[in-house]
């Protein structure tokens, strides 16, 4: 009898230890789930692009000239499940220009515009795509420096005019922004801008031999269309 309850000992000690081995066991924790990207916080950046600009001042019918741009942004975003709002405001400086020329021998015409650089505010309002992209619309005010020139000669006489305005008017755009970390974004985006009809104050210098100088004014329309690429770093 002894010898059969040692063996029922032994048997007992060999179920029992396993299950004391579960119960030292450390537990495996589970790997932590990294948060979603949120379009919320604030933001800087800068953007360079090109566009062209239509005056009156150049031709009854308008004309077009192309040039080069670039400036800084900065703003803040708020996100709302797939809805995201914000405000922008950027600066650029603009290679922007209108020019009309005509010559002959005994003539010569060159009247040109040139935009200098322009600031604006902005609302930017659209929906996240796939979580990091952001497609979005654009509405805000915008103010714009430009410079006129005109310049006439012929055997006997020249005409010359220059003025400068620093005008307002109204930003519209449609743009594309893509998340490539958590901080770094970049963007593509089309921008409408129509400064509407202002008036220009002029001086004009004209000689046939002896100079008069005059100021006048003019009703002139400008407008512009950009495209820029840009970047941004995520707070």
């Amino acid at each position: 009898m002894k010898k059969i309850a040692l063996q029922i000992t032994a048997l007992a000690s060999l179920f029992a230890a396993p299950a004391m081995a579960a119960d030292m066991a450390v537990p495996i924790k589970a790997m932590p789930v990294a948060p979603a990207f949120t379009w919320t916080g604030c933001y800087i950046g800068a953007h360079a692009g090109a566009g062209w600009e239509v005056s009156s001042y150049t031709t009854q019918e308008a004309g077009s000239g192309v040039g080069a741009l670039g400036g800084v942004q900065a703003g803040c975003n708020y996100q709302w499940n797939m809805f995201v709002v914000g405000l922008e405001g950027e600066f650029w400086g603009s290679g922007l220009y209108d020019r009309e020329f005509a010559q002959d021998p005994t003539f010569s015409d060159d009247r040109k515009v040139r935009n200098v650089w322009d600031g604006a505010i902005s609302v930017r309002a659209g929906l996240t795509v796939f979580e990091r992209a952001f497609i979005y619309g654009k509405l805000g005010g915008v103010v714009g420096k430009f410079k006129y020139s005109a310049y006439e000669f012929e055997p006997n006489s020249s005409f010359s005019e220059t003025g400068s305005a620093t005008i307002t008017g109204v930003l519209m755009g449609l743009g594309l922004e893509y998340a490539l970390t958590n901080n770094w974004t970049a963007k593509i985006e089309y921008n409408l801008i129509d400064y509407g009809n202002k008036i220009v104050n002029f001086t004009e210098v004209s000689c046939n031999p002896g100079c008069v100088t005059s100021p006048f004014s003019q009703t002139i329309k400008e407008r512009k269309e950009l495209i820029k690429l840009g970047v941004n770093y995520k707070f």
